[in-house]
């Protein structure tokens, strides 16, 4: 489960006396035990890396983790001598120690809020928006299917005239999203409206859901189906915590009602549980003659819905913020805030925490930090209860701000981190926690942001581009024979290909196509359709050729048998993955799969049209951006070369070639002459084998003669 936003309330006056929660200490125990016992988390951090450059204005929203430990992490950033803003985001994925490449989201130069990343059992990742467009507000959404690497284009919830505050929630049962938004009104009001939706069908049209002076709604979903909504209502006597449902299996909400007393609101942080257990937490202010301080208000309300149990107030002095509750596996609720920490000292905060049973026990208050919390503080928990939290505190100075977290596992809390390798004037940070407890940081150092994770691997090294024998470095051909025999010819440091290896004898309809490594082992795989139109990974030990007894996985159902010239160049989408081009046999279209987390592909969409009497060469990169290209001959014997963007597209065709007709094959082989530029090899229709070497600007330089006697075989690849 992930938090919200918390929110920050204050008054300057000195601080009470500690009091209310954190009574007795007969909850430890069962918080120890209940529920799925915490993962022993490997407890020590990764090494901090650096997720962003350290260019350009950046801020930390969150970051979240998806049901199998994908990690995404979404930020501001201002691009120098620009007034644009930016919602970036990058994605790790589990286990990884290396973050992709970000993708911009969005750009607006009016600005962006209420951001929300909202992960969903069915695996998925929610990213949403409002985005301000002077006389409009627009609302939108986009989400990352569970191992797909390619975030889709923005769909619109919404387009009012001034959207405000924004919750979303998503029901991964019933594939139901519920987004709740903000309005101010020409009377100086405030409303609250509505948008569902089921699966990726439209959004409904906006429907008033309640308030008349309504601010910082809320949304959770629970297990069962139903939804609540919370706001506070804020009038000219006071603020009140509302409520609205839509129970399970119903379309309509109820009638608005209070959850707290009659100004006895505040800012309401809700969450519900895996058991459906809901909790409430707002801070609420306290008035009297000359001073204002504050309080703590929780409360819960037990899985099946009914009404909410308010807990005694805790009073906090002069200052206050609280996140959303934390709702453990079996209904325990963790509660996680800043108050003054030190009876008469101004504004000497610290991060807190304590604990409530389902019984209604207390456990003791624990404060968390050793100084001064002076930025925004986070908390996460897990599947299992694991508990982090995240926040930045002050040094000797106030520029030597860092970043902390603590965890609680099984029921201790461990001792303060420091996540920051130097001090800054700006360290603000979020956390996340995978359902197998380990975690998830990502903080800011002035304009760069580091992330570091627990229980992480570091991935092997990356295989070199067509290097299946030998774990030499050196790019491989594959040759088959009409009988289905396959040969591995080995690169070597003479720009040759003489050594040659057995792949076995596959089945004559066998399509073999040279691939990358798609499954993350640091060893390039083969993909191979089968006469039924099924794709299969095989994936042998680094060094050795493939062969029909390889390692293998069906990534593909049997409609592959729709497509030819099956090519592989590289990565398409900078997220460092191999991917697959298809062509469509019926219409020619050319389309791109791109490789995912969990060794398969995933169809992102058609990318060209016009293929079908075109030879098309995998090349890799040809001009040095880092990006997969193509080259496409005609059947006249022109060389086009279409250069990869780097965001799942090509662009248009250049002319680098003529007379290329009398080439039986031609194959991006990699970097078979040592210059870090990849190279192209040829076969005539007399059985030679020509290299031509890549300049790294796009072009292809002059031919030279590396072989004869090639004649005999069916395909090289």
């Amino acid at each position: 489960m992930k938090h919200n936003r918390r929110i920050v309330t204050a008054a300057l006056v000195p601080a009470l006396a500690l009091g209310g929660i954190g009574i007795g200490t007969a909850a430890t125990a069962v918080l120890a035990t209940a529920g799925v016992a915490a993962a022993a988390q490997s407890g020590s951090w990764s090494t901090p890396t650096a997720l962003t450059g350290a260019t350009d204005g950046k801020s930390v929203i969150d970051v979240a983790t998806t049901t199998d430990g994908t990690a995404v992490a979404v930020w501001y950033r201002w691009p120098a001598g620009t007034l644009d803003a930016e919602l970036n985001v990058a994605v790790r994925p589990a286990s990884s120690t290396v973050w992709g490449p970000a993708k911009v989201l969005s750009t607006t130069k009016d600005g962006m809020q209420s951001v929300r990343l909202t992960p969903a059992a069915d695996g998925s990742m929610t990213v949403t928006w409002v985005e301000d467009l002077g006389s409009t507000s627009v609302l939108r959404a986009t989400s990352l299917a569970k191992g797909a690497t390619a975030w889709p284009a923005p769909s619109t919830i919404a387009t009012r005239a001034a959207i405000g505050d924004m919750a979303f929630a998503h029901d991964a049962t019933a594939g139901k999203s519920v987004a709740v938004w903000r309005e101010s009104t020409s009377s100086q009001g405030s409303v609250l409206y509505v948008s569902e939706r089921t699966g990726a069908g439209a959004w409904s049209a906006p429907r008033v859901l309640g308030g008349a002076s309504a601010y910082w709604p809320q949304v959770a979903i629970a297990p069962d189906g139903a939804v609540t909504a919370v706001w506070d209502e804020q009038t000219e006597s006071g603020r009140t915590v509302m409520s609205v449902e839509r129970p399970a299996g119903s379309t309509q909400w109820t009638a608005p009602k209070p959850v707290s007393a009659p100004n006895e609101g505040g800012t309401p942080q809700l969450s519900i549980g895996q058991d459906g257990t809901a909790a409430l937490a707002w801070v609420k202010y306290i008035e009297s003659p000359g001073s204002t301080t504050t309080a703590l208000v929780t409360a819960v309300r037990a899985a099946g819905g009914g009404s909410w149990t308010i807990d005694a107030a805790r009073p906090m002095g002069d200052f206050a913020a609280v996140l959303d509750p934390l709702v453990g596996p079996t209904g325990e609720v963790t509660f996680v805030w800043t108050e003054d920490v030190a009876a008469g000292e101004d504004n000497v905060i610290g991060v807190r925490t304590a604990s409530r049973t389902p019984d209604g026990a207390w456990t003791a208050v624990k404060t968390l930090s050793t100084g001064y919390v002076p930025e925004q503080f986070d908390a996460a928990i897990g599947a299992d209860g694991t508990v982090q939290v995240g926040w930045a505190q002050s040094g000797t100075t106030d520029d030597d701000r860092r970043f902390y977290t603590s965890a609680r596992i099984n029921g201790t809390w461990t001792a303060p981190s420091q996540l920051s390798r130097a001090g800054s004037s700006y360290a603000e940070g979020r956390v996340a926690v995978a359902p197998d407890g380990d975690a998830t940081a990502v903080w800011a150092q002035e304009d760069q942001l580091w992330a570091a994770g627990t229980g992480l691997t570091t991935p092997p090294a990356p295989a070199k581009h067509r290097d299946y024998v030998g774990k030499d470095g050196f790019p491989d051909l594959y040759a088959q024979t009409t009988a289905g025999a396959l040969y591995v010819y080995q690169g070597n440091a003479n720009h040759t290909l003489t050594t040659k290896v057995s792949g076995g004898t596959w089945p004559t309809t066998s399509y073999v196509v040279p691939f990358g490594d798609l499954n993350g082992d640091g060893c390039n795989d083969t993909l191979v359709r089968t006469a039924a139109g099924e794709l299969y990974r095989y994936n042998p030990a680094c060094g050795t050729p493939v062969t029909p007894a390889a390692p293998n996985a069906r990534i593909g159902s049997s409609g592959w048998a729709a497509f030819d010239a099956l090519t592989y160049s590289g990565d398409f989408n900078a997220d460092r993955r191999p991917d697959l081009i298809a062509r469509q046999i019926s219409t020619g279209d050319l389309y791109l799969y791109t490789g995912t987390t969990t060794g398969g592909l995933t169809r992102v969409g058609k990318i060209g049209s016009g293929w079908k009497s075109l030879t098309i060469v995998g090349t890799g990169d040809l001009n040095g951006d880092k990006n997969a290209d193509l080259i496409a001959r005609t059947s006249t014997g022109y060389l086009y070369r279409y250069l990869g963007t780097g965001r799942g597209t090509i662009g248009s065709g250049v002319k680098i070639g003529s007379g290329w007709g009398g080439m039986v094959n031609m194959i991006g082989i990699g970097d078979l002459t040592g210059d870090g530029k990849n190279d192209i090899i040829g076969r005539t229709t007399a059985g030679d084998l020509y290299r031509y070497a890549g300049t790294g600007t796009g072009a292809i330089g002059s031919g030279a003669k590396i072989g004869t006697g090639w004649k005999s075989f069916a395909s090289i690849k």
